[in-house]
């Protein structure tokens, strides 16, 4: 009978769930689902030290944000989500494979003291050979005592060279005699990384371990241990690295690496797909999780190092934010006045979703850099009634120059009054017809002999930025009334003598 595919991603919750780690659950889930398999989540918290709740949940709510959900019956708490699996609970059971190594005389109580085992490492150094331990007394009966520690029984004798299978690298090779006696716990309570690891894939019946090519190091120890409680050894696939663009191991320095922080720039969905292309290659570049897993097998992931490209994942991420209903792009933003028409226009420029505070135009009035004290219009600005206008245009809050306002092939004068004429030109228009509209800005245009005299001062005095929308389009979002408010306004701020 087929052996059941069954993988698990095993973090440690030491700190924020990275993208590293995630890009190895999702290549997990993606393997599980290709064979109608399971995917496990098992949180390895032994290290009471720096295992802390806090990551624990970031870890678990970082996978459920992704859409990586793991089988198992449901559990408590977490939302009614699958069962999570715990080294800290399961301490009985390592417990039980440790003394039946003891028993067997498999494993062994080192009495070697800190001392000791610090010269012998620094001997090596010296030799320059590989750091580890050999114990010339590898007695059953030795019983614990304060500061011994608990070690496989390893043929450190033997030369012989032997090989295991990784599904992506092909066969990697190792010597017994290199290894040395591998430490396996701590006391017969505290197991040590390599065992517990080993102990959770055997008892959880883990057929796959998919992870990290720095675990590769870990393997050939992982493999004596399964010897010698004799069961079968999974298969094993190690995934190359996430690099930085220059070509580095990915880390802090680089920019965020905490899926936290990915959380208010992008859609989860866009990461996902992002992320399955660090080490993959699919028929396309928009997919879906359950389209990659269609396609995907072990034996096609790349061998060389992923580079985390932000300037792919910020496209991808706008593919998908162009795709979003309007109704799901407000909920997104969290701004109830963004109206429907708005929205197209943000979400075709927009590629992280923080950056949607670039478009407050559409929602906010534009601020001006600083006040004017009386301002004297020019003769050519008839007056506007705006009650509310004069108290929110003293405000000397942050905003934009009235530099910004200058066309570049003309100067500040000249600016403010082709856009008075434009505000003539607006007061006339029934606001019908967005291509009527520019029909007569272009004839205006014409007549100057400068397009962008015309446009220019409308967008900045509609936005107060100097890229936007088509002024145009903006302006028909905003409705006549506003449009010729925000002009006057410009105007008003800008043109004294």
């Amino acid at each position: 009978m087929e052996q059941k595919i069954r993988v698990r991603i095993a973090p440690s919750p030491t700190g924020y769930l990275h993208v590293g780690t995630v890009r190895t659950a999702l290549f997990n889930w993606l393997f599980a689902k290709k064979h109608g398999g399971e995917f496990i989540l098992r949180i390895e918290d032994t290290d009471l030290e720096r295992s802390d709740k806090k990551y624990e949940t970031d870890i678990i709510e970082g996978l459920q944000w992704l859409g990586l959900d793991w089988s198992g019956p449901p559990s408590q708490g977490y939302g009614g989500v699958n069962e999570i699996y715990r080294q800290s609970e399961r301490l009985n059971i390592y417990k039980k494979y440790l003394q039946e190594l003891l028993n067997s005389g498999k494993a062994f109580w080192c009495h070697h003291s800190k001392e000791e085992l610090e010269a012998e490492q620094k001997e090596q150094m010296a030799k320059r050979e590989a750091p580890r331990h050999l114990c010339a007394q590898k007695n059953k009966n030795l019983q614990e005592k304060d500061g011994a520690i608990i070690r496989l029984n390893v043929n450190t004798a033997s030369e012989q060279k032997r090989t295991f299978k990784d599904i992506i690298r092909g066969g990697i090779a190792w010597s017994e005699n290199l290894i040395g006696d591998i430490s396996l716990a701590k006391n017969i309570d505290t197991p040590l990384y390599n065992f517990a690891v080993v102990v959770d894939d055997i008892d959880m019946e883990i057929s796959h371990v998919i992870r990290g090519e720095d675990h590769i190091s870990n393997t050939p120890k992982q493999i004596l241990i399964y010897e010698a409680l004799s069961k079968k050894i999974p298969e094993f696939a190690h995934l190359p690295l996430i690099l930085a663009s220059d070509k580095s191991k990915l880390s802090k320095r680089h920019g965020a690496t905490a899926v936290t922080e990915y959380k208010k720039d992008y859609l989860p969905e866009a990461l996902v797909n992002f992320m399955g292309f660090l080490g993959y290659t699919y028929s396309k570049e928009i997919m879906s999780k359950e389209e990659m897993a269609q396609e995907f097998e072990l034996e096609k992931v790349h061998k060389s190092g992923a580079i985390f490209d932000t300037k792919k994942l910020n496209w991808l991420n706008s593919q998908y934010i162009k795709n979003l209903t309007p109704g799901e792009f407000k909920k997104l933003s969290g701004i109830p006045e963004l109206t429907d028409e708005a929205i197209p226009l943000i979400t075709e420029r927009l590629e992280k979703l923080t950056y949607v505070s670039n478009f407050n135009y559409f929602w906010n009035e534009p601020s001006f850099a600083k006040a004017l004290a009386s301002p004297k219009p020019s003769a050519w600005l008839r007056p506007m009634a705006m009650p509310w206008r004069a108290e929110r245009g003293s405000e000397g809050t942050a905003g934009y120059e009235k530099e910004l306002l200058k066309w570049k092939k003309s100067d500040l004068q000249k600016s403010l009054e082709t856009l008075a004429e434009v505000k003539k030109i607006l007061e006339n228009f029934d606001f019908r017809s967005k291509d009527e509209l520019r029909k007569i800005l272009d004839e205006f245009s014409v007549k100057i002999g400068d397009r962008g005299l015309v446009y220019w001062p409308l967008r900045v005095a509609l936005t107060g930025k100097d890229k936007s929308p088509d002024p145009v389009d903006i302006a028909f979002v905003l409705g006549k009334q506003k449009v010729l408010e925000r002009i006057h306004t410009a105007l008003l701020r800008y043109s004294a003598k």
